[in-house]
Parts: C-alpha cells; sequence; structure tokens
C-alpha cells in the first residue's frame, strides 16, 4: 500500500514539475543560498561532511549545502525533478550527487550521512512516520542529525477567508488518513490554480508525531522550534504574527560510549 501511494504521487509529480524550477543556476553560481537562517544554525558547519536530502525537487538546497563545502546527495522519487536538478548542478558548476528513490525505501548504498535533510514540504507526503524514521535513523553514522524544516500542520490545516477569517479544511490530527482535498493554497506549485492538475495523496502528521517517531527509531532530540510567518497567511491581516507557520527538529543519533 505505501509503494501504491508514493508510486501514484511519483506520476503526479512528474506531470507538473516543468512548472517547479526554483532558481536559476546563476544564482548558485553567484554564491545564493535558499537555505534560511534558522537551517543554517542548526545545521551546524557542513564543510567536509556527507548530507543528504530527501525529497530534493530540483536540487536547490542540494546546491545550497555543497557551496558550503559539503558533500551532498539529493533523492527524489521524480525523475523530472531528478533531470532538472542534474542539468542545474553542472550549469552551476557545483558538485553534487543524485539519486532517484522513494523516501521509504531508499538504497542501501545510502548510508554513512553526517546530516539527513529535509525541508519544506516533505513530511506531508510521508504515509508511514516509523517506516521512514527506522529508515533515516539507520543511515546516519554515530553523532549524525536528522534535520527537518518544515511547514507546520496548523497552517496546513487553516484557510485565510478574509481579514481574522480563518476556516478549517483539515483534521490537525488526521494522521495515517489521507486528506480528502487539499485546499488551493496549500496545494503544491503546478497544481495550485491549476484546474487540470493531477490529484496527490497527503498527510498531516502534528510535530509531535514526527517526534516520536525520531525517538523511537532510537535518536535523541536536540532541538524543536516554532516560528510565525506572516506571509504564510497573506490577508488575515495583524493576526498572521500570532500563529505558528512553520517548525524545525534535529535529532541525532548517539556516539556509544567507550567501556
Amino acid at each position: 500500500m505505501l509503494h501504491d501511494i508514493t508510486e501514484s504521487n511519483r506520476a503526479s509529480w512528474n506531470q507538473i514539475h516543468h512548472a517547479r524550477p526554483g532558481e536559476p543556476a546563476s544564482y548558485f553560481a553567484a554564491g545564493g543560498s535558499t537555505l534560511t537562517e534558522a537551517e543554517l544554525a542548526a545545521a551546524g558547519n557542513v564543510r567536509g561532511r556527507r548530507v543528504l536530502q530527501l525529497a530534493c525537487s530540483c536540487g536547490d538546497e542540494v546546491l545550497s549545502w555543497a557551496r558550503l563545502g559539503a558533500s551532498v546527495t539529493g533523492v527524489d522519487i521524480s525523475e523530472v525533478a531528478l533531470a532538472m536538478a542534474i542539468e542545474k548542478s553542472a550549469a552551476a558548476g557545483i558538485s553534487a550527487d543524485f539519486v532517484r528513490a522513494d523516501m521509504l525505501a531508499l538504497p542501501e548504498s545510502l548510508t554513512g550521512f553526517d546530516l539527513i535533510y529535509l525541508s519544506w514540504g516533505a513530511v506531508c507526503w510521508l504515509p508511514d512516520l516509523d517506516v521512514f524514521a527506522t529508515s533515516v535513523a539507520a543511515r546516519l553514522i554515530a553523532g549524525g542529525s536528522v534535520l527537518i524544516a518544515e511547514h507546520h500542520p496548523a497552517w496546513e490545516t487553516l484557510a485565510v477567508r478574509g481579514p481574522s477569517q480563518l476556516e478549517v479544511t483539515a483534521d490537525y490530527f488526521g494522521r495515517t488518513t489521507p486528506l480528502a482535498a487539499v485546499e488551493n493554497s496549500k496545494r503544491p506549485t503546478g497544481a495550485r490554480d491549476n484546474p487540470d492538475a493531477p490529484s496527490f495523496t497527503a498527510f498531516i502528521w502534528p510535530p509531535s508525531d514526527v517526534i516520536t517517531a525520531l525517538l523511537k527509531a532510537g535518536l535523541t532530540l536536540t532541538r524543536f522550534e516554532e516560528a510565525p510567518d506572516p506571509d504564510s497567511y497573506l490577508g488575515l491581516g495583524p493576526a498572521a504574527s500570532a500563529l505558528p507557520a512553520t517548525y524545525l527538529i534535529r535529532a541525532t543519533r548517539n556516539v556509544p560510549r567507550e567501556t
């Protein structure tokens, strides 16, 4: 069942990725980065480190990490997205590796990483958090970390309908139940405002569930932050600053104690 869900999404991503180019290669060649200050602070110095990005899309964050001196591998389920990422990497003159794979069925060769990174619209595509957490935990070196920077599920469940007006459009505690419908403003770029867009199967996971899955996989929580982003609630007015819009999690694989 998990494979059926992710394969259906793969076909849908392939149909819309032409509308998701990200930043141009020239942006990265000139030193640009799409990483936020919060992500950089949570990751620390990645120079000389091995970084794996899951759901890397067209490669913008992969190239951003690589410019910081990391050895980076980007994984995405869409071959269309990866073709765009590979072309961008070559045009920017920034070396990176790219692998087509499902986040829940990674090749055994992808292991030994210092940092495994997911960002901005990755967790909602996971039909099973425990499978995901167990997989990534096993691919970290001792002392390595998982870093997740994501849209807050509160944002995913709320739609702005006017100044100081919100509508609840989804179940915050939906978990393994796929969203019956994705509100237009929350749909992926390329599907938003597109009546002919393909369908996707997405999920809403409270941050507590994500953290619990990582803890069950043997990792230690080292950072958890929630933050507002008024631009995520455009049209709401001043109340937009009082709502959570993003969250960040870092969880680390413990270094074995010497005996």
